[in-house]
C-alpha cells in the first residue's frame, strides 16, 4: 500500500506509483470523490488537449472566411436596427 503524509498546510505529495498509474503531469488538476464509507477516489481532470475531438458535430465546421462573413452580416443587421429604436 502506498502512503504519503499531510503537512500542516494540508498538502501532500502524490507518490510516484500513483502518479504513474494515473498518468498525472505537473500542474494537472485532480478531483476527489468522498464516499459514504470514508474512502475517497482521486481522478485526473482531463486536460483541454485530451478533450479535443471528443464532441461530434452534426454539421461541418465553418471556415474562418465563413465565420467572418457571418459576423459582418450580424453586425450589419444589428446596426441597421439601432436607428429604428
Amino acid at each position: 500500500m502506498t502512503q504519503s503524509t499531510i503537512t500542516d498546510k494540508f498538502q501532500t505529495t502524490i507518490p510516484l506509483e500513483v502518479r504513474q498509474a494515473l498518468n498525472l503531469l505537473p500542474r494537472q488538476r485532480v478531483s476527489y470523490e468522498v464516499r459514504g464509507d470514508g474512502s475517497a477516489v482521486i481522478r485526473p481532470v482531463p486536460r483541454l488537449d485530451e478533450l479535443f475531438g471528443s464532441l461530434k458535430l452534426n454539421q461541418p465546421v465553418a471556415s474562418t472566411r465563413a465565420e467572418k462573413q457571418a459576423a459582418r452580416e450580424a453586425i450589419a443587421r444589428e446596426a441597421s436596427t439601432e436607428g429604428r429604436k
